[in-house]
């Protein structure tokens, strides 16, 4: 009997690859703010934060960041329009930080 080759979506493997590769979803978050600021395209890091936040774990995130699971899902979602200070929470709850640069 042949088995079905299981499915596995594109966002599903980035989020397991994070997870084995922490550095990986590091460059991949600045890689999108990147490409978002040179598009002005603000959406583009709220769906990076999003794969990166489910790859460490969303409620672990969510705990660390001192925000509720659902305000984070909310949050990050493609209509979100996270304040500052809640973007501030989650990218420390990620132990990153944004480094600001001349855009030259």
């Amino acid at each position: 009997m042949k088995r079905k080759a299981s499915y596995v979506s594109h966002d599903e493997e980035q989020i397991r690859e994070f997870r084995a590769r922490p550095k990986l979803a590091l460059e991949y978050l600045n890689a999108a703010i990147q490409v978002a600021f040179e598009e002005n395209d603000s959406e583009l890091v709220l769906t990076a934060l999003a794969t990166v936040t489910k790859a460490y774990g969303i409620n672990r995130v969510a705990k660390d960041a001192d925000l509720k699971r659902e305000s984070l899902h909310r949050m990050l979602s493609r209509r979100g329009n996270p304040e500052w200070k809640s973007m501030f929470r989650v990218m420390r709850a990620l132990h990153v930080r944004p480094n600001i640069v001349p855009a030259i």
